[in-house]
């Protein structure tokens, strides 16, 4: 099947990577189990389609001030080991701008993001404004906001040995939009779960900047949003940005 471009909105489908047959592999060829010099064109395609590739990592909030309720807590406060970032990347291509040393990375993502909060506190759904509630003789073994967001990313990305990927430094920078497709709060204390649905002033549209940075198979990723958590008319004064690290679990 013939490739077709995507940049960076419409998804279409490319032509599989051929594989190597010596005793160095390829890591595109997670994907094909062909021999590499069976295509001899292999090495002059500039488009690269990978389907499935997976980040995970944690999240944070940082802002320039520390937010306290009327009894002094600090609401967003995390569990920072339990609040997590999962991505789901449908479809990425790879476009190579410089004998595959300098890429143009683009695609189509799904993004989980999760927030458990430390203190007693639930954010209220229903309300004009992100507002928090705390409950002083309650123990939640979970209290978290999550998040789904689908988002496209593009990032300009070197490699020094492209053809042997298992020994390349791998630098990769760009940004992201996000658009949110839905948001939950759930709890559960003492066996008693409960979840509810609501945007709760969160932005709908999300933009920032990722990074990443590895050798080989290890590879680590950042990423910082531009703007807030909360809509500007919704944040009740809530100033705080999330940002997230982790590590690229199935490369590209």
């Amino acid at each position: 099947m013939k490739q077709i471009l995507i940049f960076p909105i419409v998804l279409l489908i490319g032509k599989p990577v051929k594989a190597q047959d010596d005793n160095h592999r390829d890591h595109d060829t997670l994907f094909s189990g062909e021999n590499f010099k069976k295509n001899s064109s292999h090495r002059n395609n500039k488009i690269k389609t990978r389907y499935g590739l997976v980040d995970f990592g944690f999240n944070a909030l940082s802002a320039s001030t520390t937010y306290r309720l009327e009894n002094g807590i600090d609401p967003f406060e995390l569990r920072l080991f339990k609040s997590t970032n999962l991505n789901l990347h449908l479809v990425q291509q790879r476009l190579s701008l410089a004998k595959r040393h300098l890429n143009l990375v683009y695609g189509l993502s799904l993004e989980s993001h999760r927030y458990s909060f430390d203190n007693p506190v639930i954010l209220l759904a229903d309300t004009p404004e992100a507002k928090f509630q705390f409950f002083e003789n309650r123990r939640f073994k979970k209290n978290r906001l999550a998040s789904t967001y689908l988002t496209l990313p593009i990032l300009f990305n070197i490699k020094s040995n492209p053809r042997y990927p298992y020994r390349s430094f791998h630098l990769s920078a760009g940004g992201y939009a996000s658009l949110l497709l839905g948001a939950n709060f759930k709890t559960k204390e003492k066996g008693n779960k409960d979840k509810i649905k609501d945007n709760y002033g969160l932005n709908t549209f999300r933009y920032g900047l990722r990074g990443e940075i590895g050798y080989g198979p290890l590879i680590l990723y950042t990423t910082i949003d531009l703007n807030n958590l909360f809509e500007k008319d919704k944040d009740n004064g809530y100033k705080v940005t999330p940002f997230s690290i982790g590590l690229v679990i199935w490369p590209f």
